[in-house]
């Protein structure tokens, strides 16, 4: 497709990689979706950070049978963040402007006073959010510290501003965030934060580790061999021509797909439908290369005994094609995407076409 037989070759093992690549995150993926691994780490999180003893909606501390509930434990349960997940467990993604409101209304409840038993209303302004995270007891010193900073923070913050608009016209004031507003983001920003440490977490103790041994187990039941699948490229150029084309024709599907679909994107974890959908366009590329009888798989190789089998599967230069395909499929298939990308630009960019002169002459 290219015209460069090398450069074909180079698109379809990054083809190859690509698709291996998605098998195998897909499969990583499903099986965290149903052992709930992200989900079990935002609850550690927030377990270990909002550890103190909760207070109910009148002020008295909240109990579970005779069980101490944890904060984190409310936070969890509450209906700002809830959805279908079990009592003092987590759902797998909660959003920073829900986790701020169930998180605002846990810490600035106050113990009851002796004979009361009203519910408690919630602050209505940033210097009653103050006055009641000063008194309250639901938070350790170091986080009552880190969340009055934002307070006073915003506070300022709003003070310098709300001069600084006296001279512009109504439209554009009413857009100026008050010191409340100011507060939260930063409270939203604070645990976006987090969110995307945990997610660094997730993917080095979790998701790596995961995708190197499965990513093996798909290299070696594939026999997905690099050295192997390039010496049949290089000498079919035929086959390699054919697989940079199909290589080019799924990158542009997937990546209008992907421009159709990023509106609708909220940025929560992919559901089982969405993985299963998944599948489906996994197994049409799937199809679309195995006509292109690639030297992967174990169908006619030497291994008709137990003797053979062994000498193939322990020579060392299968080995090192096996390591490398499997290094390859560490790299995540949005690596090779974006390589696909690269490429696909590189070969949309050629010499200006000439512009003629005056006389009509190029």
């Amino acid at each position: 497709m290219s015209g460069f037989p090398i450069l074909d070759l180079v698109i379809g093992m990054i083809f190859l990689y690509f698709l291996l690549s998605i098998i195998c995150s897909s499969a990583v993926e499903l099986w965290f979706s149903m052992c709930n691994t992200r989900a079990r780490l935002l609850e550690q999180w927030l377990k270990r950070i909002f550890d103190i003893q909760a207070l109910d909606s009148h002020g008295i501390p909240k109990l579970e049978g005779n069980k101490p509930v944890s904060v984190g434990e409310e936070i969890m349960n509450h209906c700002m963040v809830t959805a279908l997940s079990k009592t003092g467990k987590s759902t797998s993604y909660i959003d920073a402007v829900n986790f701020v409101s169930a998180l605002l209304d846990k810490i600035t409840l106050a113990p009851a006073k002796p004979g009361t038993n009203a519910v408690q209303l919630p602050p209505v302004n940033l210097d009653q959010y103050i006055a009641a995270i000063e008194q309250s007891n639901s938070i350790s010193g170091e986080l009552k510290r880190t969340i009055l900073s934002f307070a006073h923070q915003a506070k300022v913050a709003a003070e310098v501003a709300i001069p600084a608009a006296t001279n512009v016209t109504a439209t554009i004031s009413s857009a100026i965030k008050s010191d409340l507003d100011q507060f939260r983001e930063r409270l939203e920003n604070w645990y976006d934060t987090n969110a995307n440490r945990l997610t660094g977490t997730l993917k080095r103790k979790k998701v790596l580790p995961s995708t190197f041994i499965l990513g093996t187990i798909i290299t070696i039941a594939l026999n997905a061999d690099t050295i192997e699948i390039s010496k049949y490229l290089y000498t079919n150029k035929d086959a390699a021509k054919q697989l940079s084309t199909t290589a080019m024709n799924t990158y542009r599907e997937i990546d209008s797909a992907n421009k159709a679909s990023i509106a609708a994107s909220t940025g929560d974890p992919k559901t089982v439908d969405d993985l299963n959908q998944q599948a489906v366009q996994i197994k049409q590329y799937i199809d679309s290369v195995q006509v292109l009888n690639l030297p992967i798989g174990w169908k006619n190789k030497p291994v008709t005994d137990s003797k053979s089998f062994w000498n193939y599967f322990f020579d060392i230069a299968h080995i090192g094609g096996w390591l490398a395909t499997i290094l390859a499929i560490c790299m995540g298939s949005p690596f090779w995407f974006d390589l696909l990308n690269k490429i696909a630009n590189v070969r949309g960019v050629g010499p200006k076409p000439p512009v003629p002169d005056s006389s009509g002459k190029n």
